[in-house]
């Protein structure tokens, strides 16, 4: 068919119009997008929706609490409310780019020894982040309102139950899935790899909306991307994020006193002991080293199980 054929090759008439490479730049259909969802864009505004949603949620649990905060403020109240912001999201991202289940939860089996280096790994960088927190504070005290919230929170001792619901189970699933599972899915479909970890850990450190852990936030979401892009599975990313969590929470329920890694953060600043950084180290670098040496000798994941395939020009 030439350019001055009509529709189905019968010759143009008056009433086509111009054939589509000569009309207007304006007037052209436009072409759908074949990129990967979200851009990083598309994924500023999931991670926006689900802080409005929080915020929505635990605004109409406190004019609906009786008590005026002690049911409301309860773990297990933070916890739902989490699911629901998170699962809204979650389910409506997926629901309109028709997205499976699958692609955004790949849970190809990973050996007991990975989850065990992962495990080092993350308690190394744990106590590390722990003294990056403690020179935050020197530099940039927290508000007096903003350390008060987090005592409430890490008061695992007052409710050991509910707060190991919301910070072992609820955070770890709800967060995995959508920073590693569908925005890093998306990212790693649109840019390079290195631009898909930062920018997706950048929007992890954003969410939680606390600017005396965006290293901490950060740092933790480089090495959770890195870890769903070597094992194609998001299994290791909910664990490391049950472990981070898990040591502040048995941090919490101990009487076990560390200067600068079990204080809170409206006591006064304390840096850790050399022996204690010196094991962070340690675990840290030796857990990345051999990780990487056992992701080098494995066979790495196929793309598609973290990468949406762009659709044919």
């Amino acid at each position: 068919m030439t350019a001055s054929s009509g529709t189905y090759g019968r010759p143009a008439s008056p009433e086509d119009g111009p054939p589509a490479d000569d009309m207007p730049e304006a007037t052209r259909p436009r072409a759908r997008s074949t990129r990967p969802f979200p851009t990083f864009l598309q994924g500023l505004g999931l991670v926006v929706l689900v802080l409005v949603l929080q915020s929505s949620i635990g605004l109409a649990a406190f004019l609906l609490d009786p008590t005026s905060g002690t049911y409301s403020q309860h773990p297990l109240t933070l916890g739902v409310a989490n699911l629901l912001a998170f699962g809204i999201v979650i389910l409506v991202a997926t629901r309109r780019r028709g997205i499976g289940f699958a692609a955004v939860c790949p849970s190809g089996p990973v050996s007991p020894g990975i989850l065990l280096l992962v495990a080092v790994l993350i308690l190394g960088t744990v106590i590390l982040l722990s003294e990056v927190d403690n020179l935050t504070r020197l530099v940039f005290p927290p508000p007096a309102g903003l350390a008060e919230a987090f005592e409430e929170l890490l008061d695992t001792r007052a409710r050991p139950i509910s707060s190991f619901f919301l910070l072992v189970v609820v955070a770890p699933v709800t967060e995995e899935v959508l920073c590693r599972g569908l925005i890093l899915r998306g990212f790693l479909g649109n840019y390079s790899k290195r631009s898909a970890i930062l920018l997706s850990a950048l929007l992890f450190a954003v969410m939680h909306t606390n600017p005396w852990q965006f290293i901490s936030a950060f740092v933790a979401g480089v090495l959770l991307a890195w870890l769903l892009i070597e094992t194609g599975s998001l299994l290791p990313c909910l664990f490391a994020h049950a472990v981070a969590n898990g040591t502040a929470y048995l941090a919490g329920l101990t009487r076990v006193e560390v200067p600068g890694f079990t204080s809170s953060m409206g006591d006064a600043v304390q840096f850790q002991p050399f022996w204690l950084n010196a094991v962070g180290v340690a675990f840290a670098v030796g857990g990345y080293l051999l990780l990487r040496r056992t992701f080098r000798d494995k066979a790495r994941p196929p793309e598609d199980l973290y990468r949406r395939p762009r659709a044919p020009a």
